[in-house]
């Protein structure tokens, strides 16, 4: 994150990030307060949100207020640079809204006019779901809007507000984060070849021919998939530094 931050302030003035919630945040809040994260340039970092669940900030399930008590509040980026979801107001309004702040705050793509932004990190799902773009879900055939309302999720709470994927596809960067065995199964079905012709899940649809898209996975999490991996990544556990999964 900090190279990709970088690399934008330096050819476009600011870096403008997507942040998924549950633990994809708290591992990438553990990074930001990191030693090699203290020289970042934060007067030019702006904070989106992958997706959010309508609810108030303060309850648990809120996306940002995990994010703000856990590593937010104590990051130097401007406050009018942090730009939250509202998860209290009415659901579509609240996505045409957030498609407002995304017009203003991020530099579009002249060529299809969507906000581009340099960088989201993604979770993702047992079932494949990205964001709150769930397996199946009418959400997936969105294709003008930057924002929508998902109603009647399949995990609690079942609204919620999510980017589209035009917008995850015209991304500079796509990060996916996995971490433990649950994950491992996944990994290998969005991985390996040819499982994407039949029945795509969510992951499946980001475009890597569009998206430079990284994976960052534990050992756990990789566990299925050495042999699609092997040789040409690592894998990093806590020990040390193998072959193994991309990074």
């Amino acid at each position: 994150m900090v190279r990709l931050a970088a690399d934008a302030v330096q050819r476009r003035g600011r870096f403008t990030v997507a942040i998924a919630g549950g633990s994809v945040s708290e591992i990438v809040g553990e990074a930001l307060r990191s030693e090699p994260a203290r020289a970042a340039d934060w007067n030019a970092w702006h904070v989106f949100w992958v997706d959010e669940r309508c609810v108030p900030a303060t309850h648990a399930d809120s996306n940002f207020g995990t994010a703000q008590r856990s590593w937010l509040s104590g990051m130097p980026i401007p406050r009018e640079q942090v730009h939250p979801m509202d998860g209290t107001s009415e659901p579509e309004l609240a996505a045409r809204a957030y498609e407002s702040v995304l017009a203003t705050a991020t530099p579009l793509n002249t060529d299809q006019d969507v906000p581009r932004l340099d960088l989201i990190l993604l979770g993702i799902g047992e079932d494949g779901h990205i964001a709150s773009l769930f397996p199946g879900h009418t959400a997936l055939n969105e294709h003008t809007r930057w924002v929508t309302a998902v109603t009647h999720a399949p995990k609690p709470p079942q609204t919620r507000l999510t980017l589209t994927l035009p917008v995850l596809n015209h991304a500079r960067h796509i990060a996916f984060i996995a971490v433990g065995t649950d994950k491992a199964a996944i990994v290998r079905r969005v991985l390996e070849p040819g499982t994407k012709a039949h029945a795509p899940v969510p992951a499946q649809l980001i475009d890597p021919g569009q998206v430079d898209v990284e994976w960052f996975l534990d050992a756990e999490a990789a566990r299925q998939s050495r042999a699609i991996l092997s040789g040409s990544c690592l894998l990093l556990t806590e020990q040390h530094t193998t072959p193994g999964a991309t990074l």
